[in-house]
């Protein structure tokens, strides 16, 4: 993507989603560049469009002599992006809800999306060989939790690493996905460190593209302790650099390359399930509200959070520089 057009939707996303205080420029002028930039028949399937949507959206209010203008360049807008990713994002739907109140409220007509079956059509991208390479965990008993609960299992295979942004790259670009939230930060772009700022739903999207799931608690607890309830995915020996990505400054510190640390692999050859990034499972539980499972402690955490029993909640939606997945299917 055109490196102007990357700041102009970062721009949007930290003023209108985040609601960041951030230096203002020309809008309107803005607003006309991104139209320009996505208007391209080689752009139409990019969903990235929704920040000109939001934009757009928000200078309805700003300019009220041209409201009806913009208001309808937000709805084309979002309403691509929302087909583009079939995803249901709070910064969108609020939006397309206030649009609709508009029209109908005014009695006016929307016009459809002409070149929204083109925005639609597949796109032919050079694939990732494999979309990682798979280790077996081969079916039986293992001790599970801080208790060691004696659990059985059937046999699976789990990606060797956590998805990297290479290949979470290829996936937005075959797909006109939204790029995750910290794509564009330098801490979090090297190709091989893991994917970070992508959501429960970003995650299962992308395991469903490449054929795959997002693993059980038990399984991805399996993988990284095997049978006999051991500390860390190595053993029982100490965290040390040679071992994971941990301990690092939380502000400007960062995750490392998924292949940094062979010797910390687990006893099925699985690597990065203790540091580095906190990993999506599908196991969930609800009390005030529904919550997932995360495994495995990141890069800025101390030593005690990478054992392998350690599980803490997060809200699906939640995007934070310190999550990330990796997949397994039936063996």
């Amino acid at each position: 993507m055109d490196e102007q057009i990357r700041r102009l939707n970062e721009y949007v996303y930290m003023k209108y989603v985040d609601g960041v205080r951030v230096d203002d420029l020309d809008e309107p002028a803005a607003s006309e560049q991104l139209e320009a930039f996505y208007s391209r028949p080689e752009n139409a399937s990019d969903a990235e469009c929704v920040y000109l949507g939001i934009l757009a959206f928000e200078l309805g209010y700003e300019i009220e002599e041209r409201q009806e203008e913009f208001f309808r360049r937000s709805k084309k807008w979002l309403e691509r992006h929302r087909a583009l990713t079939e995803d249901s994002w709070d910064a969108v739907d609020d939006r397309i809800l206030d649009l609709d109140e508009f029209f109908a409220e005014h009695g006016l007509e929307v016009e459809e999306d002409e070149d929204l079956q083109q925005a639609m059509a597949p796109v032919v991208v050079e694939e990732i060989e494999d979309h990682g390479k798979m280790m077996l965990v081969p079916g039986g008993a293992f001790l599970f939790g801080a208790a060691n609960e004696r659990v059985t299992l059937p046999g699976f295979y789990i990606d060797k690493y956590p998805v990297t942004n290479r290949e979470y790259e290829a996936f937005c670009r075959a797909t006109g996905y939204r790029f995750p939230k910290y794509w564009s930060e330098a801490r979090f772009k090297e190709p091989l460190a893991p994917v970070v700022g992508v959501s429960f739903a970003d995650a299962q999207k992308y395991a469903r593209w490449v054929g795959k799931q997002l693993p059980s608690e038990e399984q991805w607890e399996k993988a990284c302790r095997g049978v006999d309830g051991r500390l860390f995915p190595w053993g029982e020996e100490d965290v040390t650099d040679e071992l994971a990505c941990f301990g690092r400054d939380a502000a400007e510190g960062s995750t490392s390359p998924v292949v940094d640390h062979p010797n910390g692999e687990s006893p099925y050859g699985v690597g990065e399930m203790a540091g580095n990034v906190w990993e999506w499972t599908q196991t969930s539980s609800t009390d005030v509200e529904t919550v997932h499972i995360i495994k495995g402690g990141c890069y800025n955490d101390p030593p005690e959070l990478l054992r392998g029993a350690v599980r803490l909640d997060a809200v699906p939606k939640d995007k934070f520089e310190t999550i990330g997945f990796r997949c397994v299917k039936s063996a």
